[in-house]
């Protein structure tokens, strides 16, 4: 009897355990209050994720950087415009609130500094989070996010 208490108890023990680990240590949490980035977005600031300091559009600058992005939850375009160039570009939205940008490219006039920093690099996966008006994507190896408004 004392064996077959034992060998019920065990299993019991390890999948509150196994349950108890998915539920307060695994769970991704939520990145998106939508699975889709559709909307039109105005670039706000860069912000340096180590020391949390946003760098925002310099105040002599007298256009915004917009982007739409256009999506049935799978895949997408992007069109927009920096400060001085038009760009365009696919994606797909992957698990785990990733995007996978598949073309980017535009005009190519030469862009200030700040704006330049906007253009997405082909065939790069990146980090998102979208709540509500806001649409964060995470780049440069986690170490740098761009913080979009939605218009």
């Amino acid at each position: 009897m004392k064996k077959i208490l034992f060998v019920l108890i065990i299993p019991f023990f390890l999948s509150l355990s196994a349950s108890r680990c998915e539920k307060e240590c695994c769970d991704v949490p939520p990145c998106s209050d939508t699975p889709t980035l559709t909307g039109t977005w105005k670039l706000e600031a860069y912000q340096n994720l180590s020391t949390g300091i946003p760098e925002t559009k310099p105040a002599d600058a007298d256009k915004d950087i917009i982007f739409t992005f256009k999506d049935n939850e799978k895949n997408g375009t992007i069109a927009g415009n920096t400060f001085v160039n038009t760009v365009q570009g696919s994606y797909e939205l992957l698990e785990y609130c990733r995007i996978r940008v598949t073309s980017f490219g535009g005009t190519k006039v030469g862009e200030p500094a700040w704006s330049g920093r906007a253009w997405l690099i082909s065939d790069t996966e990146y980090h998102y989070e979208r709540k509500e008006n806001r649409l964060t994507i995470h780049r440069n190896q986690g170490m740098e996010a761009m913080i979009f408004k939605k218009m």
